[in-house]
């Protein structure tokens, strides 16, 4: 799905709502230029041709120069859910381009300079890629550091108006000084006569004939706010474009002015937050709680109503909750330079180190996972450096996990677009489910030989199995579910020996993730209640109760009956986020051509 700058408010809430629920949301980004010299280095400057491989400290101080230079053009997000009923994981890419340009309306004195790469603008082009685009329906965005700075800003000059330092007028500033003494003379005369509420500056105060247009310069601004301020401390001046406005000083006034004006600042920047509104749904130390009032009831109350919901605030309150309990899993293919870029666009200056960096990292996104890594790892078997086609090609036909992207996104149902920033992370969404699924099979083959023909069964006879749809292939659409488990009645008569039988016992050779339907039981009403196994809740008793206060505080049994249970199908589902594969795989970055070739971050979970 393309969002731009247009559709983008609109767009947000659904993008957020699927955050919120996604198991996982992989990332890819489109750059104006990539690190490829030293700190220092002229871009013609060659590296020594003796150098050795670079530490992964020189990679870093390398990315964090570039990331400080060059900006992201595109931003392609793929949020991931695992759907219990059909059994299938659901894909929803978002292809997003993002331009570093600041809205001039907001008027948040903030200035970027922006470069473009002669080799990054050739690829891009090379792949159809149009540069004009961003900049023109890019989707615009302030940093952490940005936004904080233009609040900062306006506070001070609100509160330290008397800091503003005073022009010294020369002897030789002729045309300066007379305006001095003409503003200077109507403000006495103003005063005296007192038949007007407020004085209005412009160039041509105090002339016989005054000019039909009103005009004032900046720097006559200026002499008029210094004057003011030095010679009528019962005055205040209120800046307009075409003159300044002077009235007597109300300290009431004053401060509700000031509130406006910085509920004003505030509003510009919630508007001018763009896409970061996006990266702090992704971050764990994300607020998105100034996106509810100046954002969401302002731009997208119309198109929601229009879509049938009647509660934006609703909707946005219950995706919030749910971010602010669960974050996604980060995933990105060799994902250190997007990271890097992803800190300096969104966050701020970079941090000095390496080490700082990868704190700094962990506290925004504290798992993460690189499909790369997964790729290259010792016990894969892939080639040592592969790239995202060559990964997505190599397990495109493996069956399972069960693959759709949802109907609503059908962008890349029927094309593949390498190099599109939505379409790479469609990509790396699907290498992720299908490569963890694959080495965690391999890996429990290595310890359990009598499971060893599960996986080998999966791939040698693909019509087992319905076959999961791959990228830039026509979308399966979901079928109705098939039935689960079979609710077997229980018989007339023999109740003793019903309760007594229990339920059925679980297999113990399960697949790690287990199904949700797994942990219910079926009572004699047809109701579903917790199984001996969960512990955790009351039966539904067939006799009645003389009283309330006489029910004993214990599950009763007696109507339940044993249901046949399914098993969860060898790569149906990858590893559960808390299992020991993503301690070795999870936070652990690839990152060739340095002497470490390996980047941990952190301890998985920590």
């Amino acid at each position: 799905m393309d969002v731009d700058a247009n559709s983008y408010p609109h767009r947000l809430l659904g993008i957020l709502i699927a955050i919120s629920e996604a198991d996982f949301v992989s990332f890819d980004l489109e750059l104006t230029g990539i690190p490829s010299r030293l700190p220092g280095k002229e871009p013609w400057q060659p590296r020594p041709a003796n150098r050795d491989r670079t530490t992964l400290e020189d990679r870093y101080q390398e990315t964090r120069e570039a990331a400080g230079r060059y900006q992201i053009l595109q931003v392609g997000l793929t949020c991931a859910r695992f759907d219990y009923v059909t059994k299938k994981y659901v894909l929803r890419p978002y292809n997003i381009p993002i331009s570093p340009l600041l809205n001039e309306e907001f008027k948040l004195d903030i200035e970027r300079e922006i470069h473009i790469q002669s080799g990054a603008a050739t690829f891009l082009l090379k792949h159809g890629f149009d540069l004009g685009a961003p900049f023109a329906h890019g989707v615009q965005y302030l940093s952490r550091a940005e936004a904080r700075w233009a609040q900062q800003r306006v506070n001070e000059r609100l509160e330290k108006k008397s800091e503003v330092a005073d022009m010294q007028l020369k002897e030789s500033d002729v045309q300066s000084l007379d305006f001095v003494r003409r503003v200077r003379e109507a403000i006495i005369a103003w005063k005296t006569s007192n038949d007007m509420d407020m004085l209005e500056i412009t160039t041509h105060t105090g002339f016989a004939e005054q000019s039909l247009d009103q005009v004032i310069t900046r720097f006559e601004k200026r002499l008029v706010h210094q004057l003011v301020r030095a010679e009528f401390p019962e005055l205040v001046t209120v800046g307009r474009n075409e003159c300044i406005r002077i009235i007597y000083y109300n300290e009431q006034r004053e401060e509700d002015n000031k509130h406006r004006i910085k509920r004003r600042v505030k509003e510009h920047i919630a508007k001018q937050t763009g896409f970061r509104w996006i990266f702090d749904a992704l971050a764990a130390d994300g607020d998105l709680h100034e996106a509810d009032p100046y954002y969401f009831g302002r731009y997208t109350s119309a198109y929601i109503i229009a879509e049938g919901a009647t509660d934006t605030k609703q909707r946005f309150d219950r995706a919030l909750d749910r971010l602010q309990k669960h974050k996604p899993v980060i995933v990105g293919h060799n994902m250190l330079t997007d990271l890097v870029y992803f800190y300096r666009s969104f966050v701020g200056e970079l941090p000095e180190t390496l080490d700082e960096f990868r704190e700094a990292l962990h506290q925004i996104f504290p798992r993460i996972v690189d499909t790369k890594y997964l790729a290259t790892h010792a016990e894969g078997d892939l080639n040592a450096s592969p790239t995202l086609q060559d990964i997505a090609e190599k397990i495109e036909r493996q069956p399972l996990p069960d693959i759709v992207t949802h109907a609503d996104h059908p962008k890349y149902h029927d094309s593949a677009r390498f190099h599109e920033a939505g379409y790479d992370s469609l990509l790396t969404a699907t290498i992720l489910l299908r490569l963890s699924a694959k080495l965690d099979i391999d890996r429990q083959q290595q310890h359990d030989s009598d499971s060893g023909g599960s996986f080998k069964t999966a791939l040698e006879n693909p019509n087992d199995h319905k076959k999961s749809r791959a990228p830039g292939s026509p979308t399966t659409h979901p079928q109705p579910p098939r039935q689960e488990f079979v609710v077997v009645k229980k018989p007339a008569k023999n109740k003793k020996k019903n309760k007594a039988s229990g339920l059925a016992s679980t297999p113990k050779n399960r697949f790690k993730t287990r199904n949700m339907f797994e942990q219910l039981s079926i009572d004699d009403q047809g109701a579903s209640s917790p199984s001996d196994e969960n512990q955790g809740g009351v039966a539904v008793s067939t006799a009645a109760a003389a009283s309330w206060q006489d029910v004993v505080d214990e599950p009763d049994t007696s109507g339940w009956v044993p249901i046949e249970t399914r098993r969860r199908e060898p790569m149906e589902m990858i590893p559960a986020w808390d299992s020991d594969f993503w301690q070795e795989f999870g936070n652990t970055l690839r990152v060739y051509g340095t002497q470490e070739a390996v980047l941990k971050i952190a301890k998985w979970g920590s």
